[in-house]
């Protein structure tokens, strides 16, 4: 589509301008195409600024389809109330088009109307030793060709026009494009996502409608940003960076599964510091003195306590308790040795032959066991110091030979009976170690933590050697 607006380029302005354009026209989808060509021959860019503005508001232009007065007029009717078939023949359709327009200027462009963006009383860039804005109003591009059209047009989600996928202008105007019925009929060359810890879109999809869907469920997630929840974002990042993510469908079970994560803001680690010496009784006199490095033993409590420090910097993330659902991610939906790192890690070790057996074997020994079956999977491999393949099928066949306990569902039991038994609130947290007090209250002789499924495991001793699980065939 680039070719289409060759002449931005040539448009005086800065090279950091010039270069902003080539890469945002390179990815330009058939609805943007549309869209700036209004744009353009309603209000002429003169320089790079005034072309930058163009392309910011294009997410601000309605289409309809409508190729003509008549058909504006008829398109504009809808939703109103339905007109007798006896008078259709007498109505000016036309000029109710021309009404329509004078009240939503616009232009028509191949088969649509394409109705201009409110103005806005200033420019979205000034080109005056501004920063040039970000393309992030996205959340996936998809390069798609056909037969008639083998160079590709490109496709940009999310679609904002409130409408059902399938029914998106961003997804009709590409198959009308490509001259085919439907996204299956496509081929997919290329796919970018603005999460790099989605991974590689082309190798995670067989259905590119499937692909189209989870990348418009993504825009809307990320436009969202839990209901204008404070550090979102950040903390979304941190939840993406802590889980290890590489795919898509990862990615959106996660931003799905928030709560179960704890997040502490750069900015709030001295009052992180500050309520942990309260809950120790420290005087508020002595924490607010200066002469405690507020910042220095913040940082030594959220490593101890396990908090991962963010790559951006923004903050500081564990995860707790609650229980992880995998809505897009559960093991009948996906690959297991891609679900848990551990099982990545040693696939990618493995012959593809002795890989595939294992990915069935696992498959298999999991069925059945719901959302619950990877997680117990995980916490039993860590409870083993699981390092190979073999021993993962050989774990996963006998999970019934193991006892789970939720930590937090258990924890929140047992401060409760404590407390009733009169202990005080912050005896308990600084004195009573619930890890062995499970396995006390349990009569487990050990019993293992697993930080990363919040899960307490021992084997029970049912099935104690691994020659009586499943092997890979």
């Amino acid at each position: 589509m680039m070719d289409d607006f060759k002449e931005f380029l040539e448009l005086p302005g800065t090279p950091q301008e010039q270069e902003w354009l080539k890469e945002r026209l390179e990815t330009l989808s058939v609805r943007e195409s549309y869209a700036l060509a209004a744009v353009s021959m309603g209000y002429p860019p003169e320089k790079s600024a005034d072309a930058i503005n163009s392309i910011l508001h294009l997410p601000d232009c309605t289409l309809h389809p409508a190729g003509s007065y008549e058909d504006l007029g008829k398109y504009s009717q809808k939703g109103a109330a339905s007109l007798p078939e006896d008078v259709l023949p007498y109505v000016d359709f036309g000029h109710i088009g021309q009404k329509f327009e004078d009240e939503h200027p616009g232009l028509f462009i191949g088969g649509y109307y394409v109705e201009y963006p409110k103005r806005a009383a200033e420019p979205a860039y000034s080109g005056k030793n501004a920063f040039l804005p970000e393309d992030s109003d996205w959340s996936v591009k998809l390069k798609l060709a056909s037969p008639a059209v083998p160079e590709g047009v490109w496709l940009r989600l999310p679609g904002y026009d409130g409408k059902m996928v399938e029914d998106a202008d961003e997804v009709v105007l590409a198959l009308d494009e490509l001259r085919v019925k439907s996204l299956e009929d496509c081929t997919l060359l290329e796919a970018r996502c603005i999460l790099p810890e989605a991974g590689d879109l082309t190798k995670q999809y067989s259905s590119i409608t499937d692909l189209v869907w989870d990348g418009d469920n993504l825009g809307y997630v990320l436009a969202e940003q839990g209901q204008g929840k404070a550090h979102w974002l950040d903390k979304f990042a941190a939840a993406l960076e802590y889980e290890d993510c590489r795919t898509l469908k990862f990615a959106l079970d996660i931003s799905q599964n928030l709560r179960c994560y704890e997040w502490v803001p750069s900015s709030s680690i001295k009052e992180f510091a500050a309520n942990n010496l309260r809950s120790c009784g420290v005087p508020e006199e002595l924490i607010r003195s200066g002469n405690i490095d507020l910042d220095a033993y913040a940082e030594d409590l959220l490593e101890r306590s396990g908090y991962m420090e963010a790559g951006s910097e923004t903050g500081y993330l564990t995860r707790n308790s609650r229980e992880f659902v995998r809505d897009l991610t559960a093991p009948a939906q996906q690959d297991v040795l891609k679900a848990v790192p551990m099982l990545e890690k040693m696939s990618s070790q493995a012959a593809p032959e002795d890989a595939a057996a294992a990915r069935a074997a696992i498959a298999e020994a999991l069925a059945g066991r719901g959302e619950c079956g990877l997680r117990q999977l995980q916490a039993a491999m860590e409870s083993e110091d699981c390092a190979s393949l073999e021993e993962a099928v050989e774990i996963a066949g006998r999970l019934d030979s193991y006892e789970f306990v939720e930590i937090g569902s258990f924890r929140e039991k047992a401060e409760k009976e404590l407390l009733e038994k009169g202990l005080d609130k912050k005896v308990i947290d600084r004195c009573v170690d619930f890890t062995a007090y499970a396995a006390l209250t349990h009569e487990f002789e050990s019993i293992y933590s697993s930080r990363n499924t919040g899960l307490y495991v021992r084997r029970n001793g049912a099935m104690s050697r691994p020659e009586q699980g499943m092997t890979m065939q």
